[in-house]
């Protein structure tokens, strides 16, 4: 199908050249004839101008149309892999299981359900028609509380775009202010979620140290990746619109962020370069908890423990 839809796209393309094509010597040869001093002006029909319109509207319409059942097949055709790839474990692992492996590309923002199909219970991204009135409430990454899952898949669906879970319970309302003891540990607090995040995904492993533990090569390893996540157009720099980002995740003492990354903009440009994240969130971390333990504990070090490789 896709293949089938990128010749039709290309052919569809070369049509509509042409009619541009078609058009603009129309209005060169309009042009040459008007330039000629004395001469009465020449101007090309108006069916011929108004059907050339006409055309290029169908075209771009046409095109866009054709863009939007190739979006739809590429989804399709994920999914139709991702249901492949499970189905040698159909009728021997628990179909509730296989539904937690299972990525729903297609439909636009469904989620996986157990469902019957030939009397074998299997695993299918569904859109929720109905939703129970009962449930977890859970918080979205765009801020908004819903009363439980289903009802976050269903207005998904309803809007056709992927709205991912934040976390289980009701989304926390940010304070209106920052404080002076909070907006000293937000970089701290805010590396410690950085390296929640590296980890999500990934195995259990029992050496895995805590921020505390990490060297400073390790910390500006971390700091280094999530810059990278984050530069989606790889110029070095993070702009505004980068950065906020990062409260749509619901970070920790969030009521600091506005502040806290302006103050990382040392020459106040509006971009925050690699170099200044890491002084920003390294530095200022590992100042912070060295303060913070010499105070409660009576010693800078960072770390008892004797340190590794792992993050």
């Amino acid at each position: 199908m896709g293949a089938d839809l990128d010749h039709k796209n290309r052919y569809l393309q070369k049509v509509c050249e042409k009619e541009r094509e078609s058009y603009a010597a129309g209005k060169t040869q309009e042009n040459k004839e008007n330039s000629n001093g004395g001469q009465k002006q020449v101007k090309l029909p108006a069916i011929l101008t108004t059907m050339h319109l006409t055309i290029n509207l169908l075209c771009l319409l046409v095109l866009t149309f054709h863009l939007d059942l190739a979006m739809g097949g590429r989804s399709q055709r994920k999914q139709r892999q991702a249901e492949d790839s499970l189905r040698p474990y159909l009728g021997r692992v628990d179909p509730v299981q296989l539904c937690e492996l299972l990525k729903c590309h297609s439909p636009m923002g469904s989620w996986c359900q157990v469902v019957q199909d030939n009397e074998v219970l299997v695993p299918k991204c569904v859109c929720p028609k109905t939703c129970p009135r009962q449930g977890a409430p859970v918080c979205s990454v765009l801020g908004k509380t819903y009363g439980n899952e289903c009802l976050l898949h269903r207005e998904a669906c309803r809007k056709r775009r992927r709205i991912g879970l934040a976390h289980i319970g009701p989304c926390l309302v940010p304070k209106a202010n920052c404080t002076e003891e909070e907006y000293g540990q937000f970089p701290y607090r805010l590396m410690d979620w950085f390296l929640l995040l590296s980890r999500m995904g990934k195995s259990y492993a029992p050496y895995a140290l805590p921020q505390s533990c990490l060297s400073h090569t390790q910390r500006t390893q971390l700091a280094q990746r999530r810059f990278s996540l984050l530069d989606k157009n790889k110029d070095g720099k993070l702009s505004q619109r980068d950065l906020r980002k990062l409260r749509y995740k619901r970070m920790p003492l969030e009521q600091c962020a506005n502040f806290f990354f302006q103050s990382c903009d040392h020459n106040k440009n509006s971009k925050v370069t690699l170099h200044e994240w890491i002084s920003c969130l390294v530095d200022r971390s590992e100042s912070w908890f060295q303060n913070f333990m010499s105070m409660q504990m009576g010693s800078g070090k960072l770390c008892p423990m004797k340190t590794d490789n792992h993050l």
